[in-house]
């Protein structure tokens, strides 16, 4: 019983060095739902554990039928909370995944991965684990404005934001992941008035800087946002200090952000962070509602497709 408590409490001890937040599970919208820490967690399935112990010590000592059998399948129980803590603390000790499919299920986190046959170092992304069976690396998420979108091309190149708020991805990182794989790209926004749409797409991937992170488009094959993001499939990104739209002008110095613009765009969701713009520069997605007026929150995740 005493090697059982002390590979609890080690499991506890090294938990503290380095504390994540996690998300329980909600299954009508993603990043949603009691917010949780990872603490907390760990020390419910301590309580949980030094409840079995002290139930089977009563047991052993009350009866006197008690037998190995018994006693192995209560240690076998409190072996298997200890595994479930130990998936858990996988995250904290230097683990990295493929993708956010082989991260933890249903526990939406910040997590290290790794793309297959890729040369690039492990990186942090958002796992998105609930919403639509989850498995979605989370390209960019605004939800708020805190994030200032108006960048240049080296910003847009390796990414900005905190990964555990808004943040865009990076460029180079999103050809690292989709070059590994066919991926599935979903759109999920959400207006001011609370009503969500969401565009998915059947393949995503975007090019490397040689080709000034080109972007491939497939199908669009569900939701109810419309296909917006088409006019921009085929097309180099731009930013304010790097132009590579078809217009006579620069789309990206005139929307203040950068984007896979053509001439210009039906959608931009690295725009303008309010609900009005008198030159439509908002963080916008035309077929919403037919019109460009800013949204409240927008997010692009991706997925493998399975084979």
């Amino acid at each position: 019983m005493a090697r059982v408590l002390c590979i609890a409490l080690c499991c506890l001890a090294a938990l503290t060095a380095r504390p994540v937040r996690g998300v329980l599970s909600n299954e009508t919208e993603p990043f949603q739902g009691l917010k949780t820490n990872l603490m907390f967690q760990v020390l419910k399935r301590l309580d949980e554990i030094d409840q079995r112990i002290g139930n089977l010590e009563r047991r052993v000592q009350s009866s006197t039928y008690a037998t190995a059998a018994v006693i192995s399948e209560k240690l076998q129980g409190i072996s298997d909370k200890l595994e479930g803590i130990n998936k858990t603390l996988r995250q904290n000790v230097g683990t990295y995944y493929g993708s956010c499919l082989e991260a933890p299920a249903m526990l939406n986190d910040v997590y290290t991965i790794r793309p297959p046959a890729s040369s690039v170092a492990p990186f942090k992304v958002y796992c998105e684990q609930t919403y639509q069976k989850g498995g979605w690396i989370v390209l960019m998420r605004r939800f708020d404005g805190s994030v200032n979108f108006t960048r240049g091309w080296m910003d847009y190149r390796e990414g900005f934001g905190t990964v555990e708020g808004e943040y865009w991805l990076g460029l180079e990182k999103m050809h690292r992941i989709t070059a590994a794989d066919y991926f599935q790209l979903l759109v999920y926004l959400k207006d001011h008035d609370g009503t969500v749409k969401t565009a998915l797409y059947d393949e995503f991937e975007v090019g490397n800087e040689s080709t000034d992170y080109r972007l491939h488009l497939g199908t669009y094959v569900d939701g109810n946002a419309n296909d917006s993001l088409r006019i921009s499939a085929g097309m180099k990104f731009s930013t304010p200090d790097r132009d590579h739209d078809e217009h006579p002008g620069s789309c990206a110095a005139f929307y203040a952000s950068g984007w896979w613009y053509r001439n210009c765009m039906n959608a931009n969701l690295n725009g303008l962070y309010r609900r009005y713009d008198p030159n439509n520069a908002t963080m916008n997605w035309f077929g919403f509602r037919d019109d460009l007026q800013g949204l409240k929150e927008a997010t692009m995740m991706i997925r493998e497709v399975s084979s």
